[in-house]
C-alpha cells in the first residue's frame, strides 16, 4: 500500500517537507487521546486500515494480472475476484501468491476465458496446495500440469493435478524437487515412446523403488531409447540383435507412436531381462539407453510399462488433488485463517470503489488539492484535530452545499496527508492490533475447539462407560437368565425323567403283575386242564376198563352181540372226547377274556389262544391244528383240497374222476358202521399180546 500512496503524492506534486511538521503536531495531539474513545478509535482504525489494505491489495492484484496476461479491465476485475475468493478460502501465503498461481493457470494450462470461475478456483487451489504441501514453486506446479496436457499425457487439468499429486506422494521427499522439472522437460520424450501420464509416472516410481536416485536420469534414459531406436546405426543394430530383436522392427513400432511405440519399449525391456549373459545385457542397455543405463544399473531393468501404473498406484490417482485441497480446507487453523481473510477481502471490496474514486479525484484535482493542503495543515497545527473537526462541522452546517463539499474534500485531504506521512507507524500499529485481534480470535477458537474436543472426549468416555455398564448389566442379566433357564430346564427334565422313570416302574410293576397274574392263571388253567384231562383219561380208562370187563365176562358170547357193543364203544368214546373238547374250549375262553383285559393296557398286545374247532359241518385248515372231527351224526371224510377238487372236477386226470360228466352232482355219502369180527380179533389179540404177554387170564386180571 505504501508504494501506491507514495506514487499518489508524487503524482499530485506535493512537498512533504512541510507536511511532516504538521503531521508530527497532529500525532502529538492524537497521543493525548485515551480511555474508551481511544480504544474505540483504535478498533475503528484497525478495521479502516485492514479495509484500505485489502482494497489496495485487490487493486494491485488486478493491475498485475492485467499487465502480465494482457487482460482487459473487465477480465482483470474477474481474475481479481477469483484470486480474492481463493485467498479467502485460506490458500496461498498472500494474495500476490494466489495471483501468481492464477497467472500460471492462464499461461501454462489455458486462457482464463476458456474456464468457468469454479474451474479456475479449483485449479488455483490445487496448484497452491501442491506448493504448500510439497514445498515446491506454485509456477512449477501449474507448468508441469500444463506440459502434461500439451503433450497429451493427460486429458485435462483435473487429471494432471491428480497425477502430479499422486506422484509427489510416491517419490521420496528428497526427490520431489526434481519431479516437476522432469515432467516439464521429458513429457515430449515420454510421448515419443507411446507412454501416457500414469505409465510415465509409474516408471519413475518403479526406478526409484529399485534404487534409482535421480528422476532426471530415469527420464533421460527413456528419452534416449526413443531417440536412438529411431535413429538406428551399427551400435543400435548390434545391441538389438544381441538380445534377439530387430532394430528395424523396433524403429517401425516407435515410428507409429502410441501403443505400438510402448510395445517397442516393453519388448526391449522384456528382452533385456531375459538375457542371461550379464555382459551382453549391460552392453545392449548402454547402447540403447545411453549413459543413464550405466548410472541406473539394475534399476533400469525394473522398468516394466505393463505394470508401471498399477504397481505404483498411479491407476488410482483420480481424486488425489481434490482430497488434498479438501483436507487442507478441513484444517481448523486454515478455517480460522479463512474467516479472517474473508473479513479482510470483504472490507477491501467495500473500500475498493471509494479508493478508486478518491484516487481519480486526486488525479483530476491535484492543483486544487495542493492549494488546500497548507491551509488544512495550518488549521490542524493551530487548532488541533478537534478544532478542525468543529470547523468542518460548522462548515457542514452552512446552507451553502458548496461549503459542505469543500469541507468534505479538505477533511479527506487532511486524513490522506496524515496517513501518508505517518503511514508506516499507523500501519504498523493498526496491523499489530489486527494481528492481535486475529491471535485473540484464534486463541478463542482454539479454546473453543479444545473445550468441545474435551467435552466430546469426556462425553464419548462417559458414553463408553455407560455402554459398557449396560453391556455388563445385560450380559450379567443374560448369564443369570441363561443359568436360571438351564436350572429350570434341568429341574423340568429331572422331574419329567423321574416321572417317566416312575411311570416306567409302575407300568413295569403293572406289567409284571399282569404277567404274574396271567402266568398264575395260565398255570391254574394248565392245572385245571391237566386235572380235566386226567378226569377225561380216567373216564375213558374207566369206560375202557368197563369195556374190557364186559369183554372178559362175555368173551364166550362175543359173536352174538358184538355189533351192538361196538356201537356203544364208539358212542362212548365220541361223547367223552366231545366233552373234553368242550371243557378245553371253555378254559380257552376264560384265558382269552383275561388276555382281552390285558390288551386294553396301552402298549400291551397278547395274541389270543385259538379254540379247538368242531368240523362236523366242514372246514378248511391252513396249517397244523387241533380239531374235533366225526362228532356229528354223519360219517365224515378228511382229505386234501386237491383231492376234493379232483373228485369234483372230471377234467383233472385222477383215478377218482366221475365216469360220465365234467362235474358230478353233489353226493350224500352215508357211512354205516359195521363190525368185522376178524378185525376185532386182531385188535384184541394185539392188546393181549402187548399188555398181558398173550395171557387172556392175565389181561382180564384173573391171573395175578
Amino acid at each position: 500500500m505504501m508504494p501506491v500512496l507514495d506514487e499518489l503524492l508524487v503524482r499530485i506534486s506535493m512537498d512533504s517537507s512541510g507536511v511532516e511538521e504538521g503531521a508530527q503536531e497532529t500525532t502529538s495531539r492524537l497521543d493525548g487521546l485515551a480511555g474508551p474513545a481511544a480504544a474505540a478509535g483504535l478498533a475503528a482504525g484497525a478495521v479502516f486500515a485492514v479495509g484500505i489494505a485489502g482494497a489496495m491489495d485487490i487493486a494491485e492484484a488486478e493491475h498485475k494480472l492485467q499487465n502480465q496476461l494482457g487482460l482487459t479491465s473487465v477480465e482483470a476485475e474477474r481474475a481479481g475476484g477469483i484470486a480474492g475468493d481463493v485467498f479467502s478460502s485460506g490458500f496461498g501465503e498472500s494474495l500476490e501468491e494466489v495471483t501468481t498461481a492464477l497467472g500460471g493457470v492462464h499461461s501454462g494450462i489455458g486462457n482464463l476465458g476458456e474456464f468457468t470461475d469454479a474451474e479456475l478456483q479449483d485449479m488455483s487451489k490445487s496448484a497452491l496446495a501442491l506448493a504448500k504441501t510439497f514445498e515446491v514453486d506454485v509456477a512449477d506446479a501449474t507448468g508441469a500440469v500444463g506440459q502434461l496436457m500439451k503433450t497429451g499425457l493427460v486429458k485435462d487439468a483435473t487429471e494432471g493435478f491428480d497425477l502430479v499429486t499422486k506422484a509427489m506422494q510416491q517419490v521420496p521427499a528428497e526427490l520431489r524437487d526434481d519431479l516437476l522439472p522432469t515432467i516439464q522437460e521429458y513429457s515430449t520424450q515420454f510421448r515419443r515412446v507411446g507412454l501416457d501420464g500414469k505409465t510415465s509416472m509409474g516408471l519413475l516410481a518403479q526406478a526409484v523403488k529399485a534404487g534409482a536416485r535421480d528422476l532426471d536420469q530415469v527420464a533421460d534414459g527413456i528419452g534416449q531409447f526413443g531417440e536412438r531406436a529411431l535413429a538406428g546405426g551399427t551400435a543400435v543394430d548390434e545391441a538389438f540383435k544381441s538380445i534377439g530383436l530387430s532394430s528395424k522392427d523396433m524403429a517401425a513400432l516407435i515410428g507409429k507412436g502410441g501403443d505400438s511405440a510402448e510395445k517397442a519399449l516393453q519388448t526391449t525391456m522384456d528382452a533385456l531381462r531375459g538375457t542371461s549373459d550379464e555382459q551382453v545385457k549391460l552392453n545392449a542397455a548402454a547402447a540403447l539407453f545411453g549413459d543413464p543405463a550405466n548410472v541406473m544399473g539394475e534399476a533400469l531393468f525394473a522398468l516394466d510399462p505393463a505394470t508401471a501404473a498399477a504397481s505404483s498406484g498411479m491407476d488410482k490417482a483420480a481424486g488425489s488433488s481434490k482430497g488434498l485441497t479438501e483436507s487442507m480446507e478441513a484444517s481448523p487453523a486454515q478455517q480460522m485463517d479463512a474467516a479472517m481473510r474473508t473479513l479482510q477481502m470483504t472490507l477491501g471490496e467495500a473500500f475498493l470503489p471509494i479508493l478508486k474514486t478518491v484516487s481519480a479525484f486526486i488525479v483530476e484535482h491535484k492543483d486544487t488539492i495542493k492549494e488546500w493542503v497548507p491551509i488544512v495543515l495550518i488549521l490542524v497545527a493551530a487548532l488541533g484535530l478537534m478544532a478542525a473537526a468543529i470547523w468542518i462541522v460548522n462548515i457542514a452546517m452552512l446552507a451553502n452545499p458548496v461549503g459542505l463539499i469543500i469541507a468534505g474534500i479538505v477533511a479527506l485531504i487532511a486524513i490522506v496527508v496524515v496517513l501518508v506521512m505517518k503511514w508506516d507507524e499507523v500501519k504498523k500499529a493498526l496491523i499489530a492490533y489486527w494481528e492481535q485481534m486475529k491471535a485473540d480470535a484464534l486463541r478463542i477458537w482454539n479454546a473453543l475447539v479444545r473445550f468441545f474436543t474435551d467435552a466430546w472426549e469426556k462425553t464419548k468416555t462417559d458414553a463408553i462407560r455407560v455402554w459398557n455398564a449396560i453391556v455388563g448389566f445385560l450380559t450379567g442379566a443374560w448369564d443369570k437368565t441363561k443359568a436360571d433357564a438351564i436350572r429350570v430346564w434341568t429341574a423340568i427334565t429331572g422331574a419329567v425323567a423321574a416321572a417317566w422313570n416312575k411311570t416306567k416302574a409302575d407300568a413295569l410293576r403293572i406289567w409284571n403283575a399282569i404277567v404274574s397274574f396271567l402266568a398264575g392263571a395260565w398255570a391254574k388253567t394248565k392245572a385245571d386242564a391237566a386235572r380235566l384231562w386226567s378226569g377225561i383219561t380216567g373216564y375213558v380208562s374207566g369206560q375202557w376198563n368197563a369195556l374190557v370187563s364186559s369183554v372178559r365176562t362175555a368173551v364166550g358170547k362175543i359173536g352174538g352181540f358184538f355189533g351192538g357193543m361196538w356201537d356203544g364203544i364208539t358212542h362212548g368214546l365220541k361223547s367223552a372226547l366231545n366233552g373234553a373238547i368242550w371243557l378245553i374250549n371253555n378254559a380257552i375262553g376264560g384265558i382269552n377274556s383275561l388276555i382281552q383285559g390285558a390288551n386294553r393296557i396301552p402298549g400291551v398286545s397278547i395274541p389270543y389262544v385259538p379254540y379247538i374247532p368242531y368240523l362236523a359241518e366242514g372246514g378248511v385248515t391252513t396249517g397244523p391244528t387241533l380239531a374235533m372231527i366225526g362228532e356229528g351224526s354223519e360219517q365224515e371224510a378228511v382229505l386234501p383240497l386237491s383231492k376234493l377238487e379232483a373228485l369234483i372236477n372230471t377234467n383233472t386226470p385222477t383215478t377218482m374222476a366221475a365216469p360220465s360228466t365234467g362235474k358230478v352232482e353233489p353226493l350224500r355219502v352215508v357211512l354205516t358202521a359195521s363190525m368185522d369180527a376178524g378185525a376185532f380179533r386182531d385188535a384184541f389179540q394185539y392188546e393181549v399180546r402187548t399188555k398181558a404177554g398173550s395171557s387172556v387170564a392175565r389181561y382180564a386180571g384173573e391171573d395175578v
